[in-house]
């Protein structure tokens, strides 16, 4: 199929890439990044390494691997960045602030406990498909 002529709303979504959606709003960013591993093997897009970055961080993050956590911010976010503005319907711009918002409050330290990880106040990130503007 020929993507020529396609509009916004018309580009194709990955039913994989949907179920990673649906695990990173659960916040169930080990199963996000399983589901995206396995489309990621098949495809070798960097944008869906770094969104794949993005949901191990978050489980890093969680679990008081600070040190590990930064680096894959980081990573992703030079991965998603050649993606602006959107990519699969994503708005790419929305990731890269989250995950500068993210890196500006995680502190330059290697691990922490689950409390003072609490305390940074780091929510998920929420990822919804954009829809097309009219």
């Amino acid at each position: 199929m020929s993507t020529k002529g396609m509009t916004f709303m018309d580009e194709p979504i990955p039913q994989k890439f949907l179920a990673y959606l649906q695990y990173m709003n659960e916040e169930d960013y080990f199963e996000a990044h399983e589901v995206l591993e396995d489309l990621w093997h098949s495809d070798r897009i960097d944008f869906y390494k770094g969104m794949i970055q993005v949901a191990v961080a978050i489980f890093h993050l969680r679990n008081g691997n600070i040190k590990g956590a930064r680096y894959l911010f980081s990573r992703a976010k030079s991965l998603v960045t050649p993606y602006l503005p959107h990519y699969r319907r994503i708005n790419v711009q929305q990731v890269i602030a989250y995950i500068d918002d993210c890196l500006k409050k995680i502190p330059d330290v290697i691990e922490m406990e689950r409390e003072e990880v609490d305390m940074l106040g780091i929510k998920g990130i929420r990822l919804e498909l954009m829809e097309e503007s009219r």
